[in-house]
């Protein structure tokens, strides 16, 4: 087993924690048999992340590959066993010559939609190098010009607005302002608990009567009791990636009523395994599902698409970051299409990793300082704003905020 991080271009996008750094960090794993087969997989970049894969190394190498549960037991870690989950299922797909959809039971849907990821953004510093909307993005205004890039690039037909940013009351201007540019389109928010329980009251109430086609809120309020309160009090659909992200977690959620639909993600849900039986569970509980989204290369956004794609009770357009990556590690990146992705046939995952760009991503992981996705370092590095504070060494991200 190899574990190779990598680092990557990342937009300076805003959200409650601050902003992403220009350089970001990525792992990749890749298993090979002794016969030579190659699987791989991607995921956070983390020095926590990178340990314990390596502390997975002796446990991984020399197993059967088909005997993934008692591996899954014996590292008690779900992100490490996700990113080893996944490049086994892409190695068994290569090896079998079939496509990881059917290792996992098969597909129900040939394409799997995603939604255009909208994000208030400092501007980039190198835009001639920039995938989309180099601009930067502080106002209700500027959003629909962003949200336009997306929609004529990839097709989007859902959109969703990263929140948590901006007060409130100018967050909903632009969800207004999205709707009169873009009438047909679902519209999510998703404000990373930076709400106070009677400012998502209010607000769930004033869309819930509206004539806005907001689908959910995703994580409105701080916790999972503040989710049941706002939840006791106003019927709109609540859903999160931050309080149920593992499976002890469901049947509290469920026992408080405090969501309607879970994000999954095989990054931390136990893999492209651990998703199909997350999806089982919430169709139990009649529950939605989605799929949540972090900074992602193409081996992820390939999984991301073959799960989603064998995933029955998955009914929301799945998040994707990938519209915003200017670096990549496979050979042909997938491409949006009516924001659609069509599920690769080739055997495992169906890409190929481009060894020259992941020698010299690996090579920058080295060479600069990289900081991971998830760090509130990260987060709060480098951008400087009088009104959030980003960029102070003594900021610190307060939720509630609102």
């Amino acid at each position: 087993m190899e574990v190779v991080p990598v680092a990557h271009r990342e937009p300076p996008l805003r959200n409650s924690w601050g902003a992403h750094t220009e350089l970001a960090a990525r792992t990749v794993v890749r298993v090979t048999t002794a016969d030579g087969e190659v699987g791989v997989a991607e995921t956070y970049g983390d020095d926590a992340v990178i340990d314990a894969l390596e502390r997975a190394r002796g446990l991984v190498e020399g197993m059967n590959p088909y005997e993934r549960r008692p591996l899954e037991l014996r590292l008690q870690d779900p992100m490490a066993y996700g990113a080893i989950d996944t490049a086994i299922v892409d190695l068994l797909g290569r090896a079998t010559d079939q496509p990881a959809y059917n290792l996992l039971g098969g597909k129900v849907r040939d394409r799997v939609e995603f939604s255009g990821y909208l994000f208030y953004k400092y501007a980039d510093s190198e835009p001639e190098s920039a995938a989309i909307a180099p601009e930067e993005v502080g106002s209700a205004e500027a959003m629909v010009e962003e949200a336009h890039q997306f929609v004529d690039r990839g097709g989007f037909r859902v959109l969703k607005l990263k929140g948590g940013v901006l007060p409130p009351e100018e967050e909903l201007r632009t969800l207004d302002l999205l709707a009169e540019e873009f009438p047909d389109a679902p519209l999510r928010i998703d404000p990373n608990g930076t709400w106070s329980v009677e400012t998502a009251i209010r607000i769930a109430r004033r869309l819930r009567d509206s004539d806005l086609h907001v689908e959910f809120l995703e994580d409105p309020v701080p916790t999972m009791h503040a989710h049941a309160r706002l939840k006791e009090q106003v019927d709109f659909p609540v859903a999160t990636n931050m309080y149920v992200t593992e499976f002890d977690e469901i049947a509290p959620a469920v026992a408080a009523d405090a969501v309607d639909v879970i994000l999954s993600d095989h990054h931390y849900w136990g893999g492209m395994s651990g998703n199909l039986r997350l999806d089982t569970v919430a169709r139990a509980f009649d529950l939605g599902v989605g799929m949540h989204s972090n900074s992602h290369l193409g081996v992820s956004m390939a999984a991301m698409t073959h799960v989603a794609a064998a995933m029955p009770t998955l009914r929301y357009a799945c998040d994707s970051h990938y519209p915003w990556m200017a670096d990549d590690v496979v050979v042909d990146p997938l491409e949006f299409e009516d924001g659609h992705i069509e599920v690769p046939d080739d055997p495992g995952l169906g890409v190929e990793i481009d060894e020259a760009e992941l020698e010299r991503m690996h090579e920058r992981y080295h060479e600069e300082e990289t900081l991971a996705y998830s760090s509130v370092e990260s987060m709060a590095a480098e951008y400087a704003d009088a009104e959030t504070a980003v960029g102070r060494s003594d900021w610190l991200p307060n939720k509630p905020r609102w």
